[in-house]
């Protein structure tokens, strides 16, 4: 087994080559640039990714040749979503229109489509993040994965590509209790070496599974165990890494985008950002200027590679702290923690933000519930929606506990539902506001 992961690992550079190189010049400047984020060279290098970009948007697209004053990033505006569907055509850059561009789509945490364009060169810069971030974090070219996701008529992989990718596929939608109990017998069963993949939310999936038999920490042979797409509660992760005995990453990524950012497999809970193909800004919540480090602010990123629409200072609808990084001699800012989605934070009944962790991390005690949502419906109204099961006696508890989180003169209501409901991307919402 371990000669055909060295063939395909082999086979995947020299078809790099054959093609130029691409893949491997990029993995190159994103190495030297991450591991050296101060020295001289590096900052050039970032330097001048930044200014090419910047150049090349106001240059060749409609919308920033109308919309920015200057040549410093500072001189362009804070875009979202809204701002690039409202003006579509006009961030498309004219050098780009005639070539083979591919297409990148998402729901959003809202269930608004949103899709953009990537040009082979970003294609190429996207390929050379995930291989090197993976590689920090244990995963190599060749390794075979457990790709959980979901898979339909439009992403599924032939035969012939699952082979030549080592990828064992496995659909979220399956992941009833018998779903679970599979995936986990097939990699007991599996005595190869191998890498998992999934939802952040999967892996709550996964938890409360083994937690409801009772398993015991087992060592199936993983090398690496990487979530992606929602964020990894840090009890999740913890526990995960308690069961299957290897350490557990989160992956910061969009589809917009690409690899913003990466948990260490080596470190704490933290984020190293991908300043080598981007540059991020935590600006404040309600106004277009930095946030402190180690406050709250929004997630704004400049994509430096994406020639055929460029995003300059995208605002992605996430909220994150950004501080320096004391175990890197304060080089690199890190982000400490990302919320997720704005339009999910919540306020209290005097109006103020608190964190939805305050949601996430003290549902654990309610093990009654195979599923719960909650939801802010307005000012000083919520609700949790309930899948337990079977029958739930603690609402009263439930409402009291949360009451001292929320306010004691919050109104508090309770709904049973089924399941909660996925989005088109598989992801579940465990906090939603509605206001």
């Amino acid at each position: 087994m371990r000669i055909l992961v060295f063939i395909r690992k082999v086979s995947f550079w020299l078809l790099d080559c054959f093609k130029g190189c691409p893949i491997r010049r990029h993995y190159n400047d994103i190495k030297y640039i991450s591991e050296n984020y101060s020295s001289a060279n590096a900052i050039k290098r970032r330097e001048k990714h930044l200014n090419n970009i910047l150049k090349h948007a106001q240059q060749s697209t409609v919308f920033y040749k109308n919309n920015s004053s200057g040549l410093s990033l500072s001189d362009f505006p804070i875009i979202d979503k809204r701002v690039v569907q409202n003006n579509y055509d006009d961030f498309n850059s004219d050098l780009f229109c005639d070539k083979k561009n591919a297409p990148r789509v998402t729901s959003g945490s809202t269930g608004t489509p949103f899709k953009i364009f990537h040009d082979q060169n970003k294609r190429d810069r996207s390929t050379a993040d995930i291989i090197y971030f993976g590689k920090k974090n244990g995963f190599d070219i060749g390794d075979k994965l457990y790709y959980v996701k979901v898979w339909n008529d439009i992403n599924m992989k032939s035969l012939i590509r699952q082979w030549m990718e080592n990828i064992e596929m496995y659909s979220v939608f399956n992941y009833n209790d018998e779903g679970i109990k599979k995936f986990i017998s097939d990699l007991r069963n599996d005595k190869s070496k191998k890498a998992i993949t999934c939802f952040a939310s999967t892996c709550n999936v996964i938890v409360n599974y083994l937690d409801s038999i009772k398993a015991k920490p087992e060592d199936f042979n993983i090398k690496s165990i990487i979530a992606n797409s929602d964020a990894l509660d840090n009890k999740v992760k913890d526990k995960m890494e308690y069961y299957f005995k290897i350490p557990v990453v989160a992956r910061y990524s969009n589809m917009e985008n690409g690899l913003l950012g990466m948990q260490r497999s080596n470190s704490g809970y933290e984020y190293e950002i991908n300043w080598a193909s981007y540059v991020i800004e935590i600006l404040d919540v309600n106004e277009d200027k930095p946030a402190k480090l180690g406050d709250y602010g929004r997630v704004v990123v400049t994509d430096l590679f994406n020639y055929c629409m460029p995003l300059i200072r995208y605002d992605t609808g996430d909220v994150a702290i950004m501080e320096l990084d004391e175990k890197d001699k304060g080089e690199a800012p890190i982000l400490k923690t990302i919320e997720g989605r704005k339009v999910d934070l919540i306020r209290n009944t005097e109006g103020e933000v608190i964190t939805s962790h305050i949601v996430t991390v003290n549902m654990w005690k309610y093990t009654e519930l195979k599923q719960y949502q909650f939801v802010q419906k307005g000012n000083g109204h919520y609700m949790f929606r309930l899948n337990p099961h079977s029958t739930f006696t603690k609402e009263e508890e439930l409402i009291s506990e949360f009451k001292g989180y929320l306010g004691n003169d919050a109104t508090i209501d309770i709904e049973y539902i089924d399941e909660v409901p996925q989005l088109s991307s598989g992801k579940r919402r465990l906090v939603v506001n509605e206001m």
